[in-house]
């Protein structure tokens, strides 16, 4: 209707925003990872073997493609160390049964979580989504009860890996005194499975100009920026 230049948009919504001739899609990278915390504490996932079996069925790039439109790239650890493309999932020769609920926000398709879903059916392991909003996701994964066996959650990141403690501990880890060792713990003990670094997609009017966004933020160089009349 012509009443916004920018509107955040899904990357679902990217094709239907390039139809219209007077918008344009604009995306920039993101210090933003989406992750799988398992939670170590308790069964199946105190056991390496499960939280490697995990780890190795995911399919990154099918995520990316199918899930994000091509708008993020796949992990495999944290985004200063392992901007590398994942490679596609093993077949698990472990025979065991796996079986754990996954917690996720929201209330609507969650279309990952089926994704995720789909992916581990394909190597013998069933999961069951539960949504919940988002203070009772915090309460289950963060708080002291820790009542969760694996959540999705998007960690905002940052160039120092200062984040990476926090999420050990939500695993159930103490982490390491130094951001080496704990880069090892993820590598080695896997507490945390990465899926993706996120893309920030905008639905631009072209009658802005000079526009960058990046990992600053959205507004990081308006003062640049120009509006053609």
């Amino acid at each position: 209707s012509g009443e916004l230049d920018f509107a955040g948009i899904q990357p679902a919504h990217a094709q239907f925003v390039k139809k219209n001739p007077r918008l344009a899609v604009y995306d920039y990278p993101l210090l933003f990872d989406y992750v799988l915390v398992l939670n170590t504490r308790i069964p199946p996932f105190s056991d390496l073997a499960a939280r490697t079996r995990v780890a190795e069925a995911v399919d990154r790039q099918e995520i990316v493609d199918g899930f994000l439109f091509g708008f993020g790239a796949p992990i495999v650890g944290p985004e200063t160390s392992a901007l590398t493309a994942a490679s596609a999932p093993t077949a698990s020769s472990d025979s065991q049964p796996l079986s754990f609920e996954l917690l996720t926000v929201g209330s609507g398709e969650a279309a990952l979580e089926q994704l995720l879903q789909h992916q581990f059916q394909r190597q013998g392991i069933a999961i069951s989504i539960r949504q919940l909003e988002l203070s009772a996701f915090l309460d289950r994964v963060q708080g002291p009860s820790h009542e969760y066996q694996a959540a999705v959650m998007g960690v905002p990141g940052d160039l120092a890996l200062g984040y990476l403690s926090p999420l050990l501990r939500t695993a159930g880890f103490t982490p390491a005194a130094d951001t080496t060792g704990q880069l090892r713990q993820l590598a080695d003990s896997t507490p945390v499975v990465f899926l993706y670094q996120a893309r920030g997609v905008q639905g631009m009017n072209r009658r802005v100009r000079n526009v960058r966004m990046d990992q600053r933020g959205e507004l990081a160089t308006v003062a640049r920026w120009t509006v053609v009349q």
